[in-house]
């Protein structure tokens, strides 16, 4: 019985994963990377200073702030409106080459860069 148990364990494993979190997880069934995001009083405490994807992936970037603001991927042109404590998303098809600027605008905070390429 023990063995069994065992193995239940390792399949499960095996399908789920077992790595760290890096705040950037594909997800399965859209072929999206989400890379999640939070910020307070203006700073992000979490996310990584930068994102790098390949030409043509698909990206959503999903940030929680404390206040209300807007979300903005520059050289995109890709903005969602944010409400405190709810998850606001940009999701786009990274297809312009180089490295662009995301923020939010009302409050100027810098959320990450995003490196398109290759």
């Amino acid at each position: 019985m023990r063995r069994i148990g065992g193995i239940a364990v390792a399949v499960l494993l095996a399908v789920t994963g077992c790595s760290g979190s890096t705040g950037s997880e594909p997800a399965n069934t859209t072929g999206t990377r989400t890379v999640k995001f939070s910020i307070a009083e203006g700073k992000r405490t979490a996310g990584p200073e930068e994102v790098t994807v390949r030409t043509g992936e698909n990206v959503a970037l999903e940030v929680t702030s404390d206040q209300a603001d807007e979300l903005h991927v520059h050289g995109y042109d890709k903005a969602a409106q944010l409400s405190p404590g709810v998850p606001g998303t940009v999701a786009f098809t990274a297809n312009l080459d180089g490295i662009f600027e995301v923020e939010l605008h009302k409050s100027g905070a810098a959320v990450t860069r995003l490196r398109v390429g290759g």
